[in-house]
């Protein structure tokens, strides 16, 4: 068998797929999200008011959303972990680093 160093698992743009989260008033929906990297996140706000998602680590934001606004972000794998804004109390959600079987 012949090694020839770390194999870099990256996402492939050809089948890059764009993950929905709705903010809602009192969360997210949905709650966790499974991504691969270089998929697209869509932060699509129907809250009510404005609204900025944050990650809990402080790695990144989208900045404020308003009330009826949308915001897309490329993922990598840094960005998996809790993330959090406030509406009428602190709500949570989570982006889960998916887990793909390698392939032939």
């Amino acid at each position: 068998m012949l090694l020839l160093g770390p194999i870099p698992f990256t996402g492939d743009p050809a089948h890059a797929e764009e993950r929905v989260i709705m903010i809602l008033q009192t969360a997210y929906f949905p709650s966790r999200t499974a991504f691969e990297p270089g998929d697209t996140l869509r932060f699509v706000n129907v809250s009510g008011q404005a609204h900025t998602v944050s990650s809990s680590e402080g790695i990144w934001t989208t900045g404020a959303i308003e009330h009826g606004d949308e915001i897309t972000l490329k993922v990598d794998a840094s960005m998996a972990g809790r993330f959090h804004g406030k509406s009428q109390r602190l709500i949570e959600g989570r982006l889960d680093l998916a887990r793909t079987p390698l392939t032939r």
